[in-house]
């Protein structure tokens, strides 16, 4: 099991995107607790024992350790969409320090068509390109850089209407496909798409399913992405901060209608971006 620190001194450095029960406004209090598939555990460690690090363990999940002066330590364990187990399990020394209850949730089905057959059983001369634009999305979301930050709060990238929302069941010209891991904000082509929390930008480019896409690198474990576009206005390696423009609402890629695709990933996870919106 993969483990991240961070550690915030005085103003804040944290362990990997990291949450804490404290009731009090700190960096570590946001999100709040989501104990569902595609959402993350906010788990308070008790203060009165003394936890070494490396002694604790999430039962087939990974974590990170949030530590804040003043608070008691936190895990955030983010919890795959696909996991079916009804409880996850915290263990200090292999002992059994608690077991949290997983939330289930009735996610939707949702049935679309394409007319266009090499979206939906591509050609061989598409395949390489794939498996490389896998590749490299799988390496982005996997980034950790611990970064200070003071927030985790993020701005909705584009006002729209949410035409399908997190974990429906999918079916592409009735073909089941895996489950939708972010959020499809539908808008008129070339509306603005902005960056919801400051980070930067560590992979865009012009994928066969993604279409145009960038992924941003918030710190500590924090990726998100944007799929569709009709024109990226960031290049690589370049900051950004909350509320810049990055790109501009497109149909680029395996789509029906323009809109903007965005997923939030923690420790390389997609989950639900809403548990992140700021209210």
């Amino acid at each position: 099991m993969r483990i991240k620190y961070l550690y915030l001194l005085i103003i804040l450095i944290t362990s990997c995107t990291s949450l804490s029960k404290s009731k009090s406004p700190s960096y570590c209090s946001f999100p709040e607790n989501s104990p569902y598939p595609g959402g993350l555990i906010n788990y308070s460690l008790n203060t009165e024992r003394k936890y070494l690090e490396k002694n604790l363990r999430v039962k087939d999940l990974e974590f990170s350790i949030c530590k804040e002066l003043g608070s008691p330590k936190s895990l955030l364990i983010p919890i795959p969409l696909t996991f079916e187990e009804d409880r996850v399990s915290i263990f200090f020394s292999d002992q059994l320090i608690s077991s949290i209850d997983i939330e289930s949730r009735d996610y939707r089905e949702s049935r679309i068509t394409i007319s266009n057959q090499d979206f939906v059983s591509p050609p061989n001369t598409m395949l390489e390109r794939i498996k490389e634009e896998y590749s490299q999305s799988i390496s982005a979301k996997n980034v950790f850089n611990l970064k200070k930050n003071t927030s985790k709060e993020m701005i909705i990238p584009l006002e729209g209407i949410m035409s399908s929302e997190y974990g429906v069941k999918r079916f592409i010209n009735e073909q089941p496909r895996n489950r939708h891991s972010g959020l499809d904000i539908a808008a008129a082509e070339g509306r603005p798409i902005f960056a919801p929390l400051n980070g930067k930008v560590i992979l865009a480019g012009n994928f066969f399913y993604k279409g145009n896409v960038i992924f941003i690198d918030h710190g500590n474990g924090l990726v998100s992405s944007y799929s569709h576009l009709s024109k990226k206005l960031v290049d690589l390696n370049q900051i950004v901060t909350a509320g810049d423009n990055i790109g501009l609402v497109g149909s680029t890629g395996r789509v029906t209608g323009p809109h903007l695709h965005w997923e939030v990933y923690y420790l390389g996870i997609p989950i639900n971006p809403e548990i992140f919106i700021k209210n």
